[in-house]
């Protein structure tokens, strides 16, 4: 009997990046939902240290990884990288690609990022080169309509492709994800609104005693 040849196929692993400032439900539980979607054998939630792209943050290095460990006793299945926030320096993405296929050498690698930041993807460091060291993986947000441009990468709406070579697919994630924007939960905080279902408990008491 002819022995059937079957191609490798690669365990994925996920990072998503953000200022996270502060880490909210938009972020945890769309995280936690495309985890199980993707089937990511690890989820990194990846802080940046210095955003390119915003002028200021409201939440220290510290208190951002602070609040980061508190969400993820609630969210157990999700993982830190702090790559960047230990460089303590403007934080280029592509950067970090090129340090985790360093070191996942052997998995195929996700980035998971929001529509409004794949819309500015033209404006980052090395953008045309990104397909080279990652697939990319877009979260919707309701109303944020998004261009065609793919910078290399190739469409796939088969999650089974993104075990098949460790980059350089696109992948549009169409489930619908939870509509929370840090900038709202911080106009609630100026003017000292109710923040329950916006973040953990954890963290609403730990922004309450700041």
């Amino acid at each position: 009997m002819q022995k059937s040849l079957h191609s490798k196929l690669f365990k994925i692993i996920g990072f998503f990046g953000g200022s996270f400032d502060p880490i909210h439900y938009g972020h945890l539980k769309n995280a936690t939902q495309l985890k199980i979607k993707l089937r990511l054998s690890k989820l990194f939630l990846m802080p940046c240290a210095k955003p390119v792209h915003k002028k200021k943050l409201n939440f220290s290095i510290n208190q951002r990884m602070d609040m980061l460990h508190l969400a993820i006793k609630e969210f157990n299945t999700l993982l830190i990288d702090n790559r960047e926030v230990k460089q303590n320096r403007n934080s280029y993405t592509i950067n970090s690609l090129k340090c985790i296929q360093s070191k996942y050498q052997n998995n195929s690698i996700c980035l998971i990022m929001g529509m409004d930041s794949f819309n500015t993807l033209s404006s980052w460091e090395e953008f045309q080169n990104f397909y080279q060291y990652c697939h990319l993986v877009i979260m919707s947000r309701p109303g944020v309509l998004t261009h065609q441009k793919k910078y290399g990468f190739r469409l796939t709406d088969t999650i089974n492709d993104l075990t098949k070579q460790k980059t350089g697919f696109i992948f549009f994630a169409n489930n619908q994800m939870l509509n929370i924007s840090s900038s709202a939960i911080h106009g609630k905080i100026n003017s000292q609104k109710n923040l329950s279902g916006l973040l953990p408990e954890s963290i609403i008491n730990y922004i309450s005693v700041l």
